[in-house]
């Protein structure tokens, strides 16, 4: 099976055509970016949150510096495909990958046989941003609480429908821990992205899953689906009424979705810098956090050295939960 031709665009104004910035000339590296386009790989979808904030990033870099920088989104593999093809390029500065702990951690914990190692093939550029994780159930599911949900699932004898956003995702190691945890049957649905798996909650196709907020915020809102409770220590301002899995008997889940920038090992120091100093400066505009409180994510400035300390203490998690989990797919 082939895998799925990438989308490219390059960054546009509403009006449809391709966005002309003045391009300053650099004086510590007038060879970039020049004329050759800038490529941002995300295994994001089109419209979901890391996609539409790469897409917004690359708006600021081409103000910032100039030059062309095109989202190149390459989806499938639960990020993988993405992450590997940026594997493969040429450590010059011209590639970047945008993805979130998803593709670039748990992933790689899981799947056997990856063309990549996450670790050796890139070297941190910025964090970006961060969401805890919601359960969400169908609404033909007759719970209204977690508690009421657990005990409906314990009779289920054929196990609860469990959808996900993909097969080694956050969210699917998020539920199969709170489903140990709680002690109940449970049949993994994965789905391609979180679009598709929200579509089956709200059809009753399954039965639970653990999305964002920013992503399901609409469906709770009309009453299509039901948010029972959040990963994470605190409850978050966009739907303060939802309790906190700790609040509700179930302490520990504190499992996170987040999103950063990588290059291919042996990408100059100095376009590193340069980025990451673009991104940090995009990250505390105005309109770029009142996207992120719309969306319930949390905005993470930090240098390159501040993103090394938190992949490596990320990976020490999910290392101990997949292990915990007995999660292990090939």
């Amino acid at each position: 099976m082939h895998a799925p031709r990438p989308a490219r665009r390059a960054v546009i104004l509403a009006g449809g055509g391709l966005l002309a910035l003045p391009r300053p000339v650099l004086a510590q590296t007038p060879a970039w970016p020049g004329t050759r386009p800038v490529r941002l790989i995300t295994p994001s979808t089109l419209g979901h949150p890391g996609d539409t904030y790469t897409r917004l990033m690359a708006e600021h870099y081409a103000r910032s510096f100039g030059g062309t920088f095109v989202v190149e989104n390459r989806i499938g593999a639960t990020g993988s495909i993405a992450v590997g093809h940026a594997a493969q390029q040429s450590a010059d500065g011209w590639t970047f990958l945008s993805a979130s702990n998803t593709a670039h951690v748990v992933a790689p914990l899981m799947l056997r046989g990856l063309s990549f190692d996450p670790v050796r093939d890139f070297v941190s550029v910025a964090p970006l941003f961060r969401y805890g994780m919601i359960l969400i159930v169908a609404n033909r599911v007759p719970a209204r609480t977690t508690a009421e949900f657990v005990a409906w699932a314990r009779t289920q004898p054929r196990g609860t429908s469990m959808a996900s956003v993909g097969i080694g995702s956050v969210g699917h190691l998020t539920a199969e821990r709170f489903r140990q945890m709680a002690d109940f049957p449970a049949v993994h649905v994965p789905y391609r992205g979180a679009a598709p798996a929200m579509v089956a909650i709200t059809a009753g196709e399954s039965d639970w899953v653990f999305d964002s907020i920013g992503n399901s915020a609409e469906l709770l809102r009309s009453g299509r689906v039901r948010g029972l409770a959040l990963t994470g220590p605190e409850r978050s301002p966009l739907m303060p009424e939802i309790p906190t899995l700790a609040e509700v008997g179930y302490p520990g889940l504190l499992e996170e979705v987040w999103f950063g920038l990588w290059a291919p090992t042996g990408t100059p120091r100095p376009i590193i810098g340069k980025v990451n100093a673009a991104t940090n400066a995009w990250l505390a505009l105005p309109d770029a956090r009142a996207r992120f409180a719309a969306g319930a994510h949390t905005a993470m400035p930090g240098t390159p050295e501040d993103m090394d300390r938190f992949w490596t203490e990320d990976r020490g998690r999910w290392t101990a939960l997949v292990r915990e989990v007995g999660a292990r797919l090939e």
